[in-house]
């Protein structure tokens, strides 16, 4: 499960890589033909729809990376089975909210798979796609990071 979980998360660091080098450009690009009087529509969307996606699979890397803040205070302090019951009660917690995104994200993309967006013509299913892959990563870095928590191999 090891290998599975940090193959995954390489993956999403280099989409995320990927996603910055887009925005980059593409708002790039818009500057640069604003500066002569020129308008590209497509990149504005573009730009936006990478800021989208950078956003929902930053925040799956950054659970795997404990990059995301939190109130660690008390937990530290605590010590055998009521910091493992902390701990177990937050990834709870943290797993209802992620299994929603997972559904209802899900929901949102089938329900707008049809509509296109207005320049790039892309379904929106796809654009909104994200919010269940992200939830998925999220749900399997969540598990990733408690189990090594409550092997104390994480403080």
């Amino acid at each position: 499960m090891v290998k599975l979980v940090e193959g995954v998360n390489k993956v999403v660091h280099g989409i995320l890589i990927a996603l910055m080098v887009v925005l980059v450009i593409s708002v790039f690009c818009q500057i640069t033909f604003r500066f002569f009087d020129y308008s590209i529509a497509w990149t504005e969307e573009l730009s936006r729809y990478s800021m989208i996606w950078m956003t929902f699979l930053g925040a799956a890397y950054a659970v795997a990376a404990r990059a995301h803040i939190g109130m660690e205070l008390l937990v530290d302090r605590m010590e055998g089975l009521i910091k493992k019951v902390f701990i177990v009660l937050s990834a709870a917690v943290c797993l209802v909210f992620f299994v929603l995104m997972v559904v209802k994200g899900l929901e949102l993309s089938m329900r707008v798979m049809d509509q296109p967006s207005a320049v790039l013509q892309i379904p929106m299913g796809i654009v909104y796609s994200v919010i269940p892959i992200s939830g998925l990563i999220l749900v399997m870095n969540l598990f990733y990071i408690t189990t090594k928590q409550l092997k104390g191999e994480l403080s």
